[in-house]
């Protein structure tokens, strides 16, 4: 970490993960996760604070890829990725994941896809079509599906329905980000859906912002198929995580009827769910956790 907070100003993120340190994980998951991190006061402490431990691992490779110099963001991903497996790390991210995954190696494993996502975002990307989308998608949040299962020791059998729901949430990121992604040089939505450049997105110009909101709708319709096929595997976690799981899903998918109300406007204003919607689907979450024998069901 010391070469990047001599080359360029960290986020915050960056600064958390030094080593098992719940505390500070906490309140970073706390300051940014304003969907999770709620939810996951249904667990007990020791668990929220792996999950918090994870989101911080998770956040700080993130802000490598969105907030760096690609140069510098590129090598330190790298460095992450070839320390993962070594016993003798002195990296403190690939320290941290080897810590939180020293009993789940198939947890480590989906930490390095996520890292391999990640690095895709360090050069100018557009997506073609929905198979590229879903692989995309499932490198870089799927694998938290993954990582959670790993964490809590979820039968191997519903890590589809975590990598669904992972799946399902980075939609509903992509819908939300259009318009800062365009900035970036970056078009999640594929092009077989819409064929506008990033330029043009950013630049407003009316095809090309009318092409990006008909993607962004069905994109969310996409998202919401996931969201169901990821309730059918809550029957599979323990009472206390599946509320946690079931009321950040209802929350994250929220965020998708707020685009919708804006018309899937690029330039709209961020989508933010207003509080009253925010206690009725954390109701709902409640809910989909109690009965969440009827979605197992129900798929």
């Amino acid at each position: 970490m010391s070469e990047l907070r001599q080359e360029q100003r960290p986020s915050p993120a960056m600064l958390v993960v030094r080593g098992p340190n719940a505390e500070a994980a906490q309140r970073l998951m706390d300051r940014h996760a304003r969907s999770f991190a709620p939810a996951a006061r249904f667990m007990p402490r020791h668990e929220r604070d792996d999950i918090a431990r994870l989101y911080a691992i998770c956040r700080t490779a993130d802000d490598l890829a969105d907030e760096a110099p690609p140069e510098i963001g590129r090598r330190r991903l790298d460095a992450i990725r070839a320390d993962l497996y070594n016993d003798s790390t002195r990296d403190r991210i690939a320290f941290e994941a080897q810590s939180l995954f020293s009993d789940a190696p198939h947890g480590l494993d989906a930490f390095g896809r996520l890292l391999d996502g990640l690095r895709r975002d360090l050069d100018p990307l557009c997506l073609k079509d929905d198979a590229e989308l879903d692989g995309y998608a499932d490198a870089v949040a799927g694998t938290v599906g993954e990582m959670i299962c790993a964490l809590f020791d979820i039968p191997t059998a519903h890590r589809p329905e975590a990598i669904a729901l992972g799946r399902a949430m980075q939609f509903t990121n992509i819908a939300r980000d259009v318009r800062e992604d365009a900035v970036r040089g970056r078009r999640y939505l594929p092009a077989t859906r819409c064929p506008a450049t990033p330029d043009a997105i950013a630049g407003r110009e009316p095809a090309a912002v009318e092409a990006a909101a008909v993607a962004t709708r069905a994109l969310l319709d996409r998202a919401d198929g996931f969201y169901r096929d990821g309730r059918a595997g809550l029957i599979a976690l323990p009472l206390r995580l599946r509320l946690a799981v079931a009321v950040a899903a209802r929350l994250y998918q929220g965020i998708g009827s707020v685009i919708r109300r804006q018309h899937a406007n690029p330039h709209a204003p961020r989508a933010v769910v207003p509080l009253g919607q925010k206690i009725r689907l954390a109701l709902t979450g409640i809910a989909d956790a109690l009965f969440a024998r009827w979605h197992s069901r129900a798929r």
